[in-house]
């Protein structure tokens, strides 16, 4: 683990800090009546390094001085080699704001009860989570232990993790399943005719009655199964939403406000610091239901100690 330090910033990041500082005026303005500097001396915050894969340490460090800026104490960036790490270091308290998968935060939920979501973010379609989905072809008339279907590979959770949690617990019977190893040799298999349907998922936008197939995921490489057979869909999970914000639940109130605040104004105000810090979601955030993540419980198991391994996004 790495905190970020401070290094020479060129005027594009400080115009970002400029957009930054105006668009908190408000967050500044109520400091004076906040009481978390006086018990919070520094802020750590918790990303896992695939998060920012492509963010130079200029840039990064151009987000710690804004949120530095914007809550008036200081702010140190502390990168993690894997959702594993970041668990370890949110439930121990070694960092009190992290940004996580849904699934990892569940499990830091699960190993410490220590934390809360304030927010959580929606994508550029302006969907704030995703739902699991069986599709076949629509011409197959079959029961669903007679289909032979594909999936990714086992650490995707929306296309294995959520539907083998399905079957094991009765909510789905099991077909016959094939490995395909990704998502691009998942939609080779059905293009070939080697499967009958695979498992995928789209996106879910809060009132939308549910997207459509056109939507598989994500949208991408549509034009590929559009090409093939005619789709339909036979199973659904319920809603699983984008990894949110997450602090301690021991920060103070007032602190956690300020960083709502904060993100929340960060897509009018400094839409350059949202790139940087959301390169996947772009579309702002919302505040999250506290029940919101329930859906994922099913999915977590206690760590053992010393496991290493990385928990995906979806």
């Amino acid at each position: 683990m790495i905190a970020t330090t401070l290094s020479a910033t060129s005027p594009g990041l400080l115009r970002m800090l400029c957009w930054a500082s105006i668009g908190m005026g408000v967050i500044m303005a109520s400091g004076a009546r906040a009481d978390y500097r006086e018990t919070v001396p520094v802020l750590r915050i918790g990303v896992v390094e695939a998060h920012l894969a492509a963010t130079p340490p200029a840039k990064l460090d151009a987000v710690r001085l804004a949120f530095a800026s914007a809550l008036r104490i200081p702010v140190e960036i502390i990168r993690m080699g894997s959702y594993a790490a970041l668990i370890d270091a949110h439930a121990s308290g070694r960092v009190g704001y992290a940004i996580h998968s849904a699934r990892s935060f569940a499990a830091t939920d699960a190993v410490c009860g220590c934390v809360r979501a304030f927010r959580s973010p929606v994508a550029g379609d302006g969907s704030t989570g995703f739902r699991s989905v069986l599709v076949v072809r629509d011409s197959v008339n079959k029961q669903v232990s007679d289909l032979k279907v594909a999936y990714s590979r086992e650490d995707s959770v929306s296309g294995w993790q959520i539907p083998n949690q399905a079957m094991k617990t009765g909510g789905l019977d099991s077909p016959q399943l094939v490995r395909a190893g990704s998502v691009a040799s998942v939609i080779a298999l059905y293009q070939a005719g080697e499967v009958d349907g695979f498992f995928g998922w789209i996106p879910d936008r809060p009132g939308d009655t549910g997207s459509g197939l056109t939507e598989l995921f994500g949208g991408w490489n549509q034009s590929a199964i559009e090409g093939s057979a005619p789709l339909r869909m036979l199973w659904s999970s319920q809603r699983i939403p984008y990894g949110p914000h997450a602090v301690l639940r021991t920060l103070p109130d007032d602190l956690v406000e300020a960083l709502g605040a904060f993100l929340d104004q960060m897509p009018s105000s400094a839409p350059g610091l949202l790139d940087i810090l959301e390169p996947v979601y772009g579309g702002g955030y919302v505040t999250p239901d506290p029940e919101d993540y329930r859906n994922i419980r099913g999915l977590v198991e206690v760590l053992p100690s010393g496991d290493a391994a990385a928990l995906p996004t979806r």
